[in-house]
């Protein structure tokens, strides 16, 4: 390895260094380190390309920063630097590259891409917020607000999903979720916009001095988006600001996420806001993924989601042959989504069991990106051209593209909605985490009929965490429990579980009635040796009555848990359920 004094290259801080900075990697493709001495950097988007991101609006092309194609065994050492952003761009983008360090830098958009608004007044059906013209550079267009994030670039604020924080906590509001659903804007003067409400009852939850999260612009870029890479690591980096996913890994193998941090800049008077939507969004990969010593808070959505992508069977084509549609208006068109040798599951949509599969021969996109055919090396059985012949109730999944998955020593502050989301068929640990996440901690997912983000798993530990009341203090979606293993299963079946092998043990629940686990279709389940206390922080907003609470699982143990303080919810709630043992 070789290292590279930037400096000594004439790109120094306090420039744009875009451009230089790929032509001096263009020169040295491989074992490289690159020193950056300390400083602030500039990039614009400079580079355009065609990449089809996952769980991301599709664009024709995505605007990138600094571009690794086809490069191998380099480190980037950002000296702790600051590297500005401008307008809607991608500020890492590597693609088919392996062997790769980023570390040791700040990432941050002088006019950022998520805004805030303070509570200064409370009407019947109105809200007033005060916007720091500074700190969030906007203007009035008609009876709407518009967010300037620079390169001449303005977009409007979104019309939903607008999230509230207790100013004293910093916490999503109990009881708020997505609730602020603004319908026009008025100027008051001095920064104060008085905004009406579709639904004036939301105002019964605000409070003067209150912070409102403000999305604005669209899901169109990762803050690090890796595609077709191979052992990858992010270090030491932190995100002040994002226009879409934070980091988006799809088709890479073996990555790496230590001490990534998702946190508001305050220095630049931003006291929730950074990322857009999700933190860490694994998508369709393999090997190990890590995430460990990572915090994130004001995030407006999941702070980690690992999962596949499944697809359906349209119809059949020949013996070997279905033609297949991607179902998620943002996922799909993908190029890598399979590929010769991968070995696919197919799975009947309505108790999502396995019911056939294959080594793929070949994968084919179709004019409509929504569309491909999938062929096989084998000829269908009869029993399996039968149910790909009946429409809509088939799913295809690719098994190739499915990782192991380790969280540890991680702080989930509250964000939008879950903590983790995880659906792998490969080993699962989830350990030694904070969490303080406004919708479930946990969601243990999959499914083929709504978000189409597979996989079934079969190897799941969570241990030694912390949740804290703030846990499931918002309604969102598949929210049943603090920890919630919620599959979309249509039909469930006791005899034919989802998911298997899930151990939950030795954790601290802080629980203001809230159930701290609920199971849908679940089998070989243990919940054993965890504490449970009673919060007097707050009341539960949920009816649910049982701390546990089981449905169409099986092979159940429940023991050895403690539980401290005068619960006004206990027990279990068993529905359909078959050799449950112990209890609570």
């Amino acid at each position: 390895m070789k290292t590279i004094d930037l400096a000594s290259r004439g790109i120094l801080p306090g420039s744009n260094i875009t451009r230089a900075l790929y032509d001096l990697v263009e020169e040295n493709p491989q074992d490289t380190t690159f020193m950056f001495a300390p400083g602030d950097y500039y990039f614009t988007p400079e580079f355009a390309f065609d990449y089809r991101l996952s769980n991301t609006t599709v664009l024709p092309e995505r605007k990138l920063g600094i571009w690794l194609r086809n490069k191998r065994n380099l480190e980037f050492d950002f000296g702790m630097s600051t590297l500005h952003f401008s307008g809607h761009m991608q500020p890492f983008t590597l693609d088919h590259s392996e062997n790769i360090t980023l570390k040791c830098a700040v990432v941050d958009w002088d006019k950022p891409l998520v805004a805030e608004g303070i509570v200064r007044a409370i009407g019947e059906d109105t809200v007033d917020l005060y916007v720091d013209p500074v700190a969030f550079p906007h203007r009035l267009a008609g009876d709407w607000l518009e967010f300037d994030t620079g390169n001449n670039e303005w977009y409007p604020m979104g019309r939903w999903s607008h999230i509230q924080f207790d100013h004293a906590t910093r916490t999503v509001t109990r009881g708020t979720g997505d609730n602020f659903v603004p319908t026009s804007v008025e100027a008051l003067g001095d920064f104060v916009y008085r905004f009406a409400m579709k639904q004036p009852e939301a105002t019964k939850t605000m409070a003067v001095g209150n912070i409102f999260v403000l999305r604005h612009n669209e899901r169109w870029h990762a803050g690090a988006f890796l595609e077709k890479c191979k052992n990858i690591t992010l270090q030491d980096i932190t995100f002040h600001s994002c226009g879409g996913l934070g980091c988006l890994a799809q088709f890479s193998q073996d990555l790496t996420f230590k001490r990534v941090h998702f946190l508001p800049n305050r220095e630049r008077g931003r006291l929730i806001s950074n990322g857009r939507d999700d933190g860490m969004h694994i998508t369709c990969c393999s090997g190990e993924i890590t995430i460990e010593e990572c915090s994130f808070l004001g995030l407006m959505d999941d702070p980690i989601n690992v999962h596949s992508c499944c697809v359906t069977a349209e119809r059949v084509v020949d013996e070997k042959t279905i033609l297949c549609r991607y179902m998620h208006p943002q996922a799909m068109g993908f190029h890598y989504w399979a590929e010769p040798g991968d070995e696919m599951v197919l799975i009947d949509r309505r108790d999502m069991a396995p019911i056939g599969g294959g080594i793929v021969a070949a994968y084919a996109l179709a004019e409509d990106p929504a569309l491909f055919t999938l062929t096989f090396r084998e000829a269908f059985s009869a029993e399996l051209l039968a149910a790909l012949g009946t429409e809509g109730l088939v799913a295809v999944d690719n098994l190739t593209h499915t990782a192991a998955f380790t969280a540890r020593n991680n702080r989930f502050g509250s964000c939008r909605a879950r903590g983790i989301l995880v659906s792998t068929p490969k080993p699962v640990r989830i350990t030694d985490n904070y969490f303080a996440s406004s919708g479930a901690a946990i969601l243990v997912a999959g499914d083929s009929n709504y978000w189409f983000e597979s996989g079934e798993c079969h190897d799941v530990e969570i241990a030694g965490n912390v949740f804290t009341d703030p846990c499931l203090s918002s309604p969102y979606q598949f929210g049943e429990g603090m920890v919630s293993i919620c599959p979309v299963v249509p039909k469930p079946n006791t005899q034919k579980p989802f998911h298997k092998n899930i151990r939950i043990h030795d954790n601290i629940f802080d629980t203001p009635d809230i159930p701290v686990l609920y199971a849908l279709s679940c089998g070989g389940l243990t919940f054993q040796s965890n504490r449970i206390t009673k919060s007097p922080g707050a009341e539960s907003w949920l009816p649910y009555k049982h701390l546990v609470r089981l449905d169409h699982c099986r092979d159940v143990e429940i023991s050895d848990n403690t539980v401290i303080g005068p619960m006004n919810i206990s027990g279990m709630e068993l529905l359909d359920c078959d050799n449950v043992r112990g209890g609570i």
